[in-house]
């Protein structure tokens, strides 16, 4: 019975002078949502994924979605090129990629002093296009802005801060490393994402050292960078 209903999956594409994002809007509209994160599925590569509803099931559905994506994340990924295997549920973030022939370059000793963030526009726009990709990452689709501070204010009394009630962002940046403002600025959008998604409740009890908010978004910022450096290692040096 099962096999009747299929996994749909899609990649929006700039056709037409219709940009991605209008288009992106357009399929969630049919039950599309992106490919990441909670949905996502490292069978199929593209960036939008449908799962069916099964009829007369609603919420029941879910179970067995979870088990077929337990039996395909349990598929045997052979290297072309070396031979190597693994289990698709170990790739990371790069299931099809082979890390025993293609091992990350990233740089393994960095000094802080040559990626100190400055006021310029070419440092500007490495961070507001690590906010964007943090954005589309947690699928946060509001106008949310992330202010850089050079100087202290009386707000700001941390390296970074979250208010949950005004859904302001700030980052205090002097004499920090461009990598260590991406990492506060993707800690604090992942608790703007956990307040989206009604899950802030308390500011005082959920800011806490060690509390399931916190550690979400230490894990996410983390994983954030990682995936991020990845695409753009420049921003080691």
């Amino acid at each position: 019975m099962l096999m009747h209903f299929k996994i749909m999956t899609l990649t929006p594409d700039n056709i037409d002078g219709v940009s991605v994002n209008v288009l992106t809007q357009f399929y969630k509209k049919f039950g599309f949502k992106m490919n990441k994160g909670y949905n996502k599925n490292f069978e199929y590569r593209d960036t939008m994924i449908r799962y069916p509803k099964l009829p007369g099931m609603k919420e029941n559905f879910k179970p067995i979605i979870k088990s077929l994506l337990r039996e395909a994340l349990d598929k045997t990924i052979t290297c072309s090129k070396c031979g190597h295997q693994w289990k698709l549920k170990d790739g990371g973030d790069d299931p099809y990629v082979c890390h025993k022939c293609h091992p990350e370059n990233l740089p393994k000793k960095q000094s802080l002093n040559e990626a100190i963030l400055n006021k310029t526009n070419k440092d500007l726009r490495k961070v507001a296009d690590f906010v964007n990709f943090a954005k589309d990452f947690l699928d946060i689709n509001d106008d949310i802005k992330v202010a850089l501070a050079f100087e202290r204010t009386p707000d700001l009394t941390t390296t970074a801060y979250y208010n949950y009630v005004d859904k302001k962002l700030k980052v205090y940046v002097k004499d920090r490393a461009i990598i260590d403002v991406m990492r506060s600025i993707g800690h604090e959008l992942c608790h703007h994402k956990q307040n989206l998604d009604g899950r802030l409740k308390d500011s005082i009890k959920d800011g806490e050292d060690g509390s399931p908010i916190e550690n979400e978004a230490n894990a996410v910022a983390g994983k954030l960078i990682r995936i991020y450096g990845r695409l753009h290692p420049e921003i080691y040096i």
